[in-house]
């Protein structure tokens, strides 16, 4: 996409500003951190079947994971809405139409092939957000003391410091291009310069949590241990493993409507709970005992209501529900279920989206969509389904994660090519006599660590002072 590549390892200072703003940030923090979002756009698409796509993400990964810190990356900026906007379906659906406008499928043109890349990140991680957001961070915020305004940070802290490893990209946008969509598509300008520097920025405050920040897991693991333990499970429901489950749904109907495709049968990409997913309590309250359906398109709000969705137990009994929209206004991509009583133990129940519901394409399922889960059966006649035990099944990302068995200065160094061979009569050389300097980025990388405990602690000291 001739995209701009340019270098923010020696922006000390940005680094900090954004690290400085994210610790002191006040309003509700939400979501998980911008490292999160790269690994689970990265293992999304090791999951991904078709062709196409596979070739794709195997050409451009790195655009992918330009694309997943690209939303958050506007926070930086002085307009809100430049990390807002990004998150949602209009986003997408415009960086659709524009995509189709400027170039011919099947996209294999390098610049075609980069922006669809960038796309797929950037939806990743808006739906990731979402899957995150509706049940683990909901979950966390009951069960885990921690204050949650740093959250999303701390997820980022636990994946570099556990896994342990970080992925930092080399920052490829093209600023003109997603310029053009916010003021074309979205009617919301903003200039080439601010995405330059908003990235640049948003790279830097990754590379301070991955390469200092986090040394301190283990203080973020006092606040938030069950969010910390559950993280990375592929049986905790809105986990890293799910969002990624979720997301390789998402590309797949991506590439339907970018290939011009109108059919909504594969709408649904992710539904919670299913079978590698049970439902976690009986309580209808939790987060996590709801049923949650993500979509791959956005949905006509007019066709939602509480009829949409019908729920039946085994004896086929109506289980009377609510259905509310989670996220994305206008743009709804995610619907939640509420039991309006506890669930039943040990007991099926079936669920139908009615074919009636449309995307804002105009398009409806041609069938119902029904789907089905069985409840736990506690220990006790009143107590609630048990934690998972065991150990956690494999890897849906394999390749992935094994990429993540240590951080990347810690991999053993290539080994050297044999010297060639000693000139007969070699001519000696001049010696300075010397001591190698330190280089600039040893230099800057030392001042950066000093000057991130330093803003930490003035920032401490600040919060400390406020009645």
């Amino acid at each position: 996409m001739h995209a701009r590549r340019f270098s923010s390892k020696k922006r000390p200072f940005a680094a900090l500003a954004f690290v400085l703003a994210t610790l002191g940030a006040t309003g509700a923090a939400s979501a998980t951190g911008m490292q999160g979002h790269i690994y689970m756009a990265q293992c999304a698409a090791e999951q991904v079947t078709d062709p196409r796509l596979r070739a794709l993400f195997d050409a451009h990964l790195n655009d992918l994971s330009n694309g997943a810190f690209f939303p958050d990356s506007g926070y930086t900026a002085d307009d809100y809405d430049q990390g807002e906007i990004p998150h949602w379906e209009q986003y997408v659906q415009g960086y659709v139409e524009l995509i189709r406008e400027r170039y011919d499928k099947p996209f294999e043109d390098p610049a075609a092939a980069a922006h669809v890349a960038f796309l797929m990140g950037l939806a990743a991680h808006g739906i990731t957000d979402s899957t995150f957001d509706s049940l683990l961070y909901e979950r966390a915020d009951q069960v885990d003391p921690g204050d949650m305004d740093t959250f999303d940070m701390a997820m980022d802290i636990f994946l570099v410091h556990d896994h342990p490893r970080y992925y930092l990209p080399e920052i490829a946008v093209d600023a003109k291009t997603q310029s053009e969509l916010f003021e074309q598509k979205i009617n919301h300008p903003v200039a080439p310069e601010a995405i330059e520097k908003a990235m640049s920025t948003a790279w830097s405050g990754q590379a301070v949590v991955a390469k200092f920040l986090y040394l301190g897991a283990d203080d973020y693991g006092e606040k938030f241990p069950w969010a910390r333990e559950s993280l990375r499970d592929p049986r905790t429901p809105g986990g890293y493993p799910f969002g990624a489950r979720v997301t390789a749904g998402y590309y797949r109907e991506i590439l339907r409507r970018l290939d011009g495709g109108t059919s909504a049968d594969g709408v649904v990409i992710g539904a919670y709970p299913d079978d590698a997913y049970p439902l976690a309590t009986l309580d209808n309250t939790r987060p996590d005992g709801k049923i949650v359906l993500f979509f791959g398109e956005g949905m006509d709000r007019a066709t939602i209501d509480d009829a949409v969705v019908a729920v039946r137990d085994d004896a086929g009994n109506v289980v009377p529900t609510t259905v509310s929209v989670y996220r994305g206004d206008t743009w709804a991509n995610v619907l939640r279920i509420t039991a309006g009583a506890p669930w039943q133990p040990s007991t099926k129940y079936t669920a139908t989206l009615h074919k009636s519901i449309k995307t804002l394409s105009g398009a409806s399922p041609t069938e119902d969509l029904v789907f089905s889960f069985t409840t736990c059966s506690p220990d006790a006649p009143s107590g609630d389904c048990a934690a998972p035990a065991g150990p956690p099944p494999p890897s849906a990302c394999p390749k992935l994660d094994a990429a993540y068995s240590m951080r990347p200065e810690d991999q053993p160094p290539e080994e050297e090519e044999p010297p060639p061979p000693p000139q007969v009569n070699p001519v000696p050389k001049e010696e300075s006599g010397c001591a190698a300097a330190p280089t600039r980025h040893e230099a800057s990388a030392g001042a950066l660590l000093a000057l991130v405990f330093a803003g930490t602690a003035l920032l401490a000291r600040r919060r400390r002072r406020e009645p």
